[in-house]
């Protein structure tokens, strides 16, 4: 008889199957943010269930064949402008998408394409074009680059000429990826935004969140009011295949917001980060769930999932996002994270 973490895990699986199975995404089965400037965007329903799939054919290339097509339907939603219009329509941004700034759309299809590139050999469509311009992928990550080398902050801006954590973490992934991919040098900036990092996003207090997630415009410099537990745990994960010694240590920091409910734990945000679609109780778990994976933490990986098993089996509100993280962490193994960035898995 199949297991709890069985069930839930195959019940993760399915749901995320029905979303992507057909040409087209299944956009009925996807939450409905409130904005899709905000962090329960579309585009987040779709690069992080895809991180699961990557790291389950660098695990067996012989699913190659089986996970492609979703992989396929997965990047025709982010291509769709469901997932990118807000920069016009939210933000009255004028230039196009992918021109300048807008990292959190951009630097997220980054990812994708280079790890579609290393899994198949070939970029998922060539020319990428969106918003009525067309550019590739090296052009893409070499824009992102020269945004990243010459910004007042070390790192590439989203809003308002903000740098964010979550958002620079992956610029440091497609730096890395570009790099192995293509033999460019990209990654040697990245010691110019975690300085930015270490210099001045870290928060002093022995309470509450452990970065400060968003600089002033054209600034290293924190806003003071910009600090989200849900945000800590996204960027750690993220930056754990690129710096997993500095992530071990802010993580020790990080484990003060785990609330421990018998053999059960879960992270607890604020309030507003609910009620602004910052995050939530459940998709800060597993974000943290993945976390504690990657970094080996079984026993308090353990206690996060037995939070998210009843849920996992009966659907997430936040679906298909959350089971598609739920899906990542089960699939993870200490290190798998950082492996499927640097090629460090064997292909078995």
């Amino acid at each position: 008889m199949p297991s709890l973490s069985e069930n839930a895990t195959s019940a993760a699986e399915k749901r995320l199957r029905l979303c992507y199975s057909g040409q087209n995404c299944n956009w009925k089965r996807f939450y409905k943010p409130k904005q899709q400037m905000l962090n329960f965007a579309t585009r987040y329903h779709l690069i992080y269930p895809a991180f699961a799939y990557f790291l389950s054919i660098k695990q067996n290339p012989g699913r190659k064949e089986r996970i492609r097509p979703l992989l396929d339907t997965i990047h025709r939603g982010l291509l769709e402008p469901r997932c990118w219009s807000y920069w016009h329509t939210e933000l009255n941004e004028t230039t196009w998408v992918l021109q300048e700034r807008n990292l959190t759309y951009a630097g997220r299809l980054a990812t994708f394409t280079g790890l579609y590139i290393d899994a198949f050999g070939e970029p998922p469509t060539e020319p990428i074009e969106l918003d009525g311009h067309t550019t590739n992928y090296h052009e893409l990550s070499h824009s992102l680059w020269e945004q990243m080398t010459s910004s007042p902050s070390l790192g590439v801006s989203c809003y308002n000429h903000q740098s964010m954590l979550m958002c620079n973490a992956h610029m440091l992934i497609n730096n890395v990826l570009h790099d192995r991919l293509f033999g460019t040098s990209f990654g040697s900036a990245n010691a110019l935004w975690l300085k930015t990092v270490q210099d001045h996003l870290i928060r002093s207090n022995e309470s509450g969140s452990v970065f400060f997630f968003g600089t002033k415009p054209d600034s290293p410099e924190p806003v003071e009011e910009m600090c989200s537990v849900g945000a800590d745990f996204w960027a750690l994960f993220l930056m754990s295949a690129i710096v997993p010694e500095r992530v071990v240590e802010w993580f020790r920091c990080a484990q003060r917001n785990i609330v421990h409910e018998g053999k059960s734990a879960h992270v607890q945000v604020a309030d507003w980060e609910v009620q602004q679609e910052f995050s939530s109780n459940e998709l800060a778990s597993a974000w943290a769930f993945c976390l504690t994976k990657e970094l080996g933490e079984m026993e308090l990986a353990t206690s996060l999932q037995r939070y998210l098993q009843p849920l996992a089996l009966e659907g997430f509100e936040l679906d298909p996002y959350i089971s598609g993280l739920y899906l990542l962490g089960n699939r993870l193994e200490p290190g798998a994270f950082r492996q499927l960035i640097h090629n460090r898995i064997d292909n078995r």
